[in-house]
């Protein structure tokens, strides 16, 4: 009988001594797990549920012992994002010494790509939940009460069975995400995470996390989110109550976590008019979501008057043939006058990627001259184009099992390097045919970046101001 269940969402702690702010200091709340929890009162709304968070923990290991030992847990559940699988597996570890007979499940990004090396002999978990997780859940507990064992064949999982990897069938996505109750913040403390930013550097222990759609339109071949057929919206009077419920607490910021908030256009706007007419004095942010060449005057309007202080938005390469390799299919000319338009109204996050496979040294440094017009943005930010398994470019590689291993060591590495280090660059693993820039490349496109864009006079004077 399952009473009580610890749910883990494993990201770096503070006994981190090396990287940067990305890795230590920002984060979001558990959405996903929190979700979890509401699904699952639905059904069962007498389990006690507990959720540690590693990024909230002075040593999420210790932490998480004495979790286990003092709640004493009959399921247990771990997520992480892949470039915390380092320590998803230590935290796996720390879990089977603590408590052998416990069942320990996994789910979130990483254990949806990376399953079959989760549950490689010796499995490091009981049984992966593959994509999303709230109906596949909650009739996992089903199967626990009915059965007290954990089930071979459940739609949406993968399980060891006989030394081999069983994959079982997918579980279709869900339809109507208005069936979803909202995540359960009940189970977090706001205060456990004073000192840590959201990703738009408002406090975490100040704001609430918002998501109005999943899924995405696009399929830019670097992303997990490629494999989704769609754009499935929530309500816009259901968004709004949400909020609502934070409004009522005093929760004045807020982020919004959308693969792609501003698709469609119309369904956006209904929100954004809504919070203008309900929640006046909110702060609003969007440092995932939203796409440039989908933005118009009466957006970037309904924006501004309904709060929005920090926006992201993301352009990775300036080069047409890229943008038609990586499936973005970007308007850049559009982009460009949109993200000139929003750095001048909002502090401005734009994301930029070198590294595609094929993509020359004279194509990445067209990059860096497009981002050195920019002399109003806050925050260019340009990352190192990193291979993922279960993404399309993962496939695209096809990478002998060599450079497969050699990509998830890779992902263990901090994704911002310092300017004078090894860049942990994946085209160092491949033919100058299939990715002819190299890691020394990398560097010099880096440093080029630094001088004539972080550093450019203009849009350090331009975006202060």
């Amino acid at each position: 009988m399952i009473k009580k269940i610890l749910l883990i969402d494993v990201e770096f702690d503070k006994t981190i001594k090396e990287g940067n702010q990305l890795q230590s200091k920002w984060s979001h709340h558990p959405l996903g797990l929190m979700y979890l929890v509401s699904s699952a009162r639905q059904k069962y709304p007498d389990i006690e549920f507990k959720i540690l968070h590693t990024i909230t923990c002075e040593d999420a290991g210790e932490d998480a012992k004495k979790i286990i030992s003092e709640f004493e847990p009959d399921l247990i559940g771990i997520r992480a994002l892949s470039i915390c699988a380092g320590e998803f597996k230590a935290m796996a570890e720390i879990i089977r010494k603590e408590a052998p007979n416990t069942p320990l499940i996994a789910g979130g990004p990483y254990s949806s790509a990376s399953y079959k090396e989760i549950l490689a002999s010796p499995p490091l978990v009981d049984l992966v939940v593959i994509g999303e997780g709230e109906i596949t859940f909650v009739e996992l507990l089903t199967w626990l009460q009915d059965k007290d064992s954990l089930p071979l064949s459940l739609i949406g999982t993968a399980v060891p069975f006989q030394g081999q990897v069983q994959i079982n069938e997918s579980r279709p996505i869900i339809d109507n995400i208005d069936e979803i109750l909202p995540p359960a913040y009940d189970v977090i403390d706001l205060k456990d995470y004073k000192g840590i930013s959201n990703q738009a550097l408002q406090s975490a222990d100040s704001c609430a996390f918002i998501e109005t759609s999943r899924g995405c339109t696009y399929k830019c071949y670097y992303c997990h989110a490629a494999l989704s057929e769609t754009v499935r919206r929530r309500s816009p009077e259901l968004v709004l109550d949400e909020m609502s419920e934070h409004y009522k607490r005093g929760i004045r910021d807020f982020g919004f976590v959308d693969d792609i908030f501003n698709v469609p256009k119309k369904t956006g706007k209904m929100i954004l008019r809504g919070i203008i007419d309900r929640f006046p004095g909110v702060r609003i942010n969007f440092s995932n979501g939203l796409r440039a060449d989908q933005l118009d005057d009466e957006f970037l309007d309904l924006l501004e008057d309904a709060g929005t202080v920090h926006l992201a938005l993301a352009v990775e390469t300036a080069i047409p043939r890229l943008q038609k390799l990586i499936v973005k299919h970007l308007n850049i000319p559009k982009a460009k006058e949109i993200v000139d338009k929003c750095s001048k109204r909002f502090i401005t996050c734009v994301f930029f990627i070198v590294g595609f496979p094929s993509e020359t040294m004279e194509e990445a440094m067209e990059t860096v001259n497009f981002a050195k017009d920019l002399d109003h943005l806050a925050q260019p930010v340009l990352s190192i184009c990193r291979v993922y398994p279960g993404t399309p470019l993962f496939d695209a590689l096809d990478p002998t099992p060599q450079q497969a291993q050699l990509i998830d060591e890779q992902m263990l590495n901090a994704t911002h390097k310092k300017l004078s280090g090894n860049p942990n660059f994946y085209g160092d693993f491949f033919s100058s045919e299939k990715v002819p820039l190299k890691g020394e490349g990398i560097n010099t496109v880096r440093w080029d970046w630094m001088r004539n864009v972080i550093l450019n006079p203009s849009r350090i004077k331009n975006s202060h101001k």
